[in-house]
């Protein structure tokens, strides 16, 4: 069965209605661009109330655009005083390979053990190596590169660029509940990450219907 990431989770009732659906991660915006850029405070008032019904669901925090520092600061602010664990479950980080190191490095100096999930942007064909050169790692996340873009562009990637990635990641990109089980049929990801195609309009606010037709078309309803 796919994982299913719903990405860019901003206000309470409705990252709620998200969790409802029981999907595999639920990702927080932190990308200091994105119009669904959430306070880590609020964030971490969200994940801990989600947890108490849907202890299941990973909460996934995406950064990237930032300083080493600022992120060391962000970082404290989703772990600081009164807070019995570390917020996140995995770390979605938009950046290079050094980057990618100093991170785990950051988290392993505050006794934070969670994985990084690095995001490989494409615009042309792409391997593995392509994914091992941002590091070794349990799983990664593909999207379209567009610019100098972070995400959230609503380009689709073109599966025939992914016909020689056999390790394991989620697809983004110009998902939404219509293409999500033809991307998954042409190429070989473990799931899906989708943000703008689930909402109506408004980024941020997902829309009911939509979740309930992806997690239909994925077998994935809640019983």
């Amino acid at each position: 069965m796919p994982l299913i990431k719903v990405c860019g989770n901003l206000y309470g009732m409705n990252a709620h209605m998200v969790a409802s659906f029981e999907p595999d991660y639920m990702g927080w915006n932190f990308v200091p661009s994105s119009p669904r850029l959430v306070r880590p405070e609020v964030a971490t008032r969200l994940i801990r109330e989600i947890r108490i019904g849907h202890p299941a669901i990973e909460h996934i925090g995406i950064m990237g655009g930032m300083g080493l520092e600022r992120m060391i600061r962000l970082l404290r602010q989703l772990g600081g005083p009164g807070l019995r664990r570390f917020a996140l479950d995995g770390i979605q980080l938009i950046g290079s390979s050094l980057l990618i190191q100093q991170t785990r490095s950051v988290l392993r100096n505050m006794g934070i053990g969670i994985p990084i999930w690095p995001v490989l942007r494409v615009d042309g064909p792409v391997s593995d190596e392509d994914l091992r050169a941002l590091g070794h790692c349990h799983l990664y996340l593909i999207d379209r590169k567009v610019g100098h873009a972070l995400g959230g562009t609503g380009k689709q990637v073109d599966p025939s660029w992914l016909s020689k990635v056999r390790l394991p990641y989620l697809l983004a990109g110009g998902l939404n509940p219509d293409n999500s089980v033809q991307m998954l049929e042409s190429t070989a990801a473990a799931g899906v990450d989708i943000a703008s195609g689930l909402e109506a309009g408004q980024p941020g606010v997902k829309d009911r219907a939509r979740m309930e037709d992806l997690f239909r078309r994925l077998g994935r309803l809640p019983s």
